[in-house]
């Protein structure tokens, strides 16, 4: 058996990352861990201290480019199942999310449809 999924969410509104982090822990065995992170500054901190398996990361951060974020996160998690979400896609967003080593996007008012069966985490 694989050890339990460690997931960082990586999303900067409160309300949002919070929905998330409540229906994660709902749907996920307990012994899954869910980190939150705000920004993308931050989620790098928590990305090398706490080494998720999982990160679910919002396309628009406020404070950094999410390519380069996306990028940084892949080189430090290898092996990390790295998504990206966003309220828009287009080809030229996947390119950029592709290209800087994101494993896939899934717009998010599609999330608790596509998140879980694409990561394959143990369910309750």
């Amino acid at each position: 058996m694989n050890a339990a999924p460690v997931i960082l969410l990586v999303e900067p509104s409160p309300i949002f990352r919070s929905r998330l982090q409540t229906w994660l822990e709902n749907v996920l065995t307990e012994e899954a861990r869910i980190l939150t992170a705000a920004s993308g500054l931050e989620s790098l901190n928590v990305a090398a201290q706490e080494q998720p398996s999982h990160v679910l990361i919002e396309m628009d951060l406020p404070d950094a480019n999410s390519a380069e974020v996306i990028w940084q996160m892949r080189q430090r998690l290898p092996t990390a199942k790295i998504i990206v979400t966003g309220w828009y896609d287009s080809r030229l967003v996947l390119e950029i999310i592709e290209s800087a080593g994101a494993d896939g996007f899934i717009l998010t008012n599609k999330l608790h449809r596509d998140l879980l069966p694409y990561w394959e985490v143990p369910l309750k």
